[in-house]
C-alpha cells in the first residue's frame, strides 16, 4: 500500500483511499508512525523506546499530536548540537 500523508483535511473521500490521513487520527500504530516518518518499521521499533507511547493490551499506539512535538524537539537538538559544532570549529579556525 502507497501510503501519502495528507495534513489537511480532505475534501473527497474517494481520493485518499490508500492515504495516512493524520487530521482524522489520535493515535497511530507503528507501521502507520513508520510510513509517516519515512522509516522501515524495525528502524521505528528500536526509536520506541524515545518515543511517546500509549500501551494496550493488544496494541501499541503513538499519538499524532506527541510524535510530531517528539519530532520538532529532535529537530531542533539536532540543529542546536550542529550549530554548536559548527560554531566550535570556526574558532578552532580562528574565523570566528
Amino acid at each position: 500500500m502507497d501510503v501519502k500523508l495528507v495534513s489537511a483535511k480532505r475534501s473527497d473521500p474517494t481520493e485518499t483511499k490508500d492515504r495516512l490521513v493524520l487530521c482524522d487520527r489520535l493515535a497511530l500504530r507503528p507501521r502507520e508512525a513508520a510510513r509517516a516518518l519515512g522509516l522501515s518499521e524495525r528502524s521505528l521499533r528500536e526509536l520506541l523506546p524515545q518515543l511517546p507511547v500509549v500501551r494496550t493490551r493488544r496494541a501499541v499506539l503513538i499519538p499524532v499530536d506527541a510524535l510530531r512535538e517528539w519530532l520538532l524537539s529532535r529537530a531542533r537538538s539536532d540543529g542546536d548540537k550542529a550549530k554548536k559544532v559548527a560554531q566550535e570549529v570556526l574558532q578552532d579556525l580562528g574565523i570566528e
